[in-house]
């Protein structure tokens, strides 16, 4: 009980500091498991309570994975996941198994190190993309897709865990029949998951107890663990699969939030328990091979990451920020890893080693992340297997679209939907224009569609050079790369000084560097969603459409300071409180069961009683202005009524007919 006190504690101190400085709590767990355990300072000496409430979050941890995939997503992106994905972890399996046989390792260990240096790290890289804003970007939906092939592949590796046993398989009926009973048995399981659970979620929803729900829930991701282990199979591969029939669920999302406080807990305390395994003697003694292979499983993701990106179409660029984002070991990794050491597939030393360079590749991620873009310029100047493969070069860019006509048109930086929206009302009133995306299959499926879009990396002076940016009148630049945006703007800057540019972030502390170079308008999407909010609450209030409007200006021409907390100068302020504190007018319908029905505008007493004013009615279709005391009210009556914002909501009030509680008290 001491130790996991000792523990809990140290993960609140861990998860507080590695927050402050922006660093994914899962890297504190691991160096921290390290420092207490028996073999650093020996804080914690007995591991074994330990291990059971980790074993139970990493069930937890795989069954809200599972939760959160989403088969709608994975066919969105499904070229980048299958292809992607797919070539990425083939190729890593088998560069890694050959390497591995040449320094003598056995062949089933050196296919088992390559299944765990193929897979990278899902939680690291995307909280980093989260982060950063970048999820929504082409690196960050490349890696979003490899990872979720990655996440996929812990079911065929974990089945071939046994199959690589050096104790447990003599024969190739045994590798078949272990291949066959264990599809078997994950086919049960999806057959219980699809059909038996959901039955079981539907009476715990109908019980309405939260209690028994979480309850519940706890019971459906350790039970489907068990029944997993019984078959023959790992207890975390059982709650995986459990979650990833369960994600396409109605109750999923509730799932997730209930299991989210057990899973964080008790996947800490997997975390911490994988770092108190690495032995600091054993790294300290082989320290040269230690950083010899942590160097070589860097570079060699890198590079395997980096032809796979290129292969699928994408440019140099994104396809080296990617290799260097997936260049680490990843999570799932650790618990292949456990399972090869107790079926004797790995050696205790190799086993170091993994759990050392795992830890250490997952420590520099996000310097990765940092650097990775600043580097880029260099690293694509010296990549020697750009030539191995067929990727489109500058030039063959720049020959698909150098006899562009255009002059005086728009240059679109972006096909995703605010691209395709704006491309479609351009072609609708007849401005030419022209789309770059650096997506290639994205810009094969436009074309057939007939829109005028060119492949290329917009980031490169010549690629806008070739789309006539000279002669361009706008430049829309609708991408979610905030680092690639700034560099599309500082050369379209250098190289048009009249060209009005239009950009677009997702983060609000991009707007003052985007301004600083050169854009013409920032949009930041959180700012002008807040805008259409106030809009549709102010035009509740009887505030007109143009008093509206000329706030959104003031707000807009005052780069949104209101709205980021900076105070605003004191005209525009005071331009803001006299367009609250002014009039307005705003017309009235009335009803056969309105108070005015069959009253005279005398009998109204509506001045009186309200402060506003009727000075004009309309009927059938007919204005009369400045009508009489004595005109007589009638239902299908039209009023126009002009006072201040708070007369005009009395006199509605007078006006409108009573309420149903109204009617009850009277």
């Amino acid at each position: 009980m001491n130790e996991l006190v000792i523990i809990l504690a140290i993960i609140i101190v861990i998860i507080s500091l590695f927050r402050k400085i922006k660093i994914p709590p899962l890297v504190g767990f691991l160096i921290g498991g390290l420092v207490i355990g028996p073999y650093g300072f020996g804080i914690i000496k007995n591991i074994e309570a330990i291990n059971v409430l980790a074993e139970v979050g990493v069930i937890l941890l795989l069954f809200t994975i599972g939760l959160e995939f989403s088969l709608t997503r994975l066919k969105k992106i499904k070229r980048i996941v299958l292809l992607g994905g797919g070539l990425q972890v083939i190729i890593t399996i088998g560069v890694t198994s050959i390497l591995a046989l040449l320094i003598n390792v056995p062949v089933n260990e050196a296919v088992f190190v390559g299944f765990l240096i193929s897979l990278s790290s899902t939680a690291i890289v995307m909280k980093l993309l989260s982060d950063r804003e970048e999820t929504y970007s082409p690196h960050g939906k490349i890696s979003l897709g490899i990872l979720l092939f990655q996440d996929l592949c812990i079911i065929p590796m974990m089945l071939f865990i046994p199959i690589l046993s050096p104790t447990q398989i003599t024969s190739l009926f045994d590798v078949v029949s272990r291949l066959f009973l264990g599809s078997v048995g994950i086919l049960a399981l999806i057959l219980i998951s699809t059909y038996l659970m959901p039955k079981i979620i539907d009476y715990l929803v109908l019980m309405k107890s939260r209690e028994i729900f979480v309850i519940g829930i706890v019971f459906i991701s350790i039970g489907t663990a068990i029944l997993t282990s019984y078959a023959g199979l790992s207890l975390a591969l059982g709650a995986f699969i459990a979650g990833l029939v369960l994600s396409e669920s109605e109750y999923s999302h509730e799932i997730v939030a209930t299991s989210l406080p057990f899973r964080d807990a008790l996947s800490s305390l997997f975390f911490i328990s994988i770092g108190m395994l690495v032995s600091t003697k054993f790294i300290f003694d082989n320290l040269f091979l230690f950083i010899a292979v942590s160097i070589l499983v860097i570079v060699l993701k890198y590079i395997i990451i980096s032809i796979v990106v290129m292969i699928l179409s994408f440019p140099v660029r994104t396809a080296i920020i990617v290799g260097l984002s997936l260049s680490q070991i990843g999570e799932f990794s650790f618990i292949l890893a456990i399972n090869g050491l107790e079926n004797g597939v790995i050696q205790n030393n190799n086993y170091q080693l993994f759990l050392g360079v795992t830890i250490f590749t997952m420590m520099l991620t996000p310097i990765f992340f940092d650097f990775s873009k600043a580097i880029v310029p260099v690293l694509d100047k010296m990549n020697p297997w750009k030539k191995l493969i067929r990727v489109k070069s500058t030039q063959q860019e720049v020959e698909t679209i150098s006899n562009i006509p255009y002059k005086n048109h728009v240059i679109i930086v972006g096909y995703g939907l605010n691209g395709r929206n704006l491309a479609t009302v351009l072609k609708e009133t007849g401005i030419n224009y022209v789309i770059i995306d650096s997506d290639g299959e994205l810009v094969k499926e436009a074309k057939k569609l007939g829109e005028n879009i060119v492949f290329g990396d917009a980031t490169r002076g010549e690629m806008l050079n070739s789309l006539g940016i000279e002669n361009a009148r706008v430049l829309v630049l609708a991408i979610s790369d905030n680092d690639a945006m700034r560099r599309i703007l500082k050369f379209a800057r250098k190289l048009n000084k009249d060209l009005y540019i239009i950009a677009r972030t997702r983060s609000v502390q991009e707007l003052d560097d985007l301004y600083k170079l050169g854009a013409n308008e920032v949009i930041p999407e959180e700012f002008e969603t807040s805008i259409e909010i106030f809009t549709r609450v102010l035009r509740q209030y009887h505030i007109p459409r143009n008093v509206i409007l000329t706030q959104v200006e003031l707000i807009r021409r005052s780069g949104y300071g209101i709205l980021r907390g900076l105070k605003l100068p004191d005209a525009t302020a005071e331009q803001l409180e006299a367009i609250l504190s002014a009039g307005t007018i705003d017309n009235f319908l009335v009803l056969k069961d309105s108070p005015a029905n069959g009253k005279t505008i005398a009998e109204l007493n509506l001045r009186y009683l309200s402060g506003a004013t009727i000075i004009a009615v309309l009927r059938d279709n007919k204005p009369l202005t400045n009508p009489p005391s004595s005109y007589k009210i009638e239902a299908g009556d039209i009023l126009v009524i002009i006072g201040t914002h708070a007369q005009i909501d009395k006199a509605f009030e007078l006006l409108s007919p009573p309420s149903f509680e109204q009617l009850e008290n009277s």
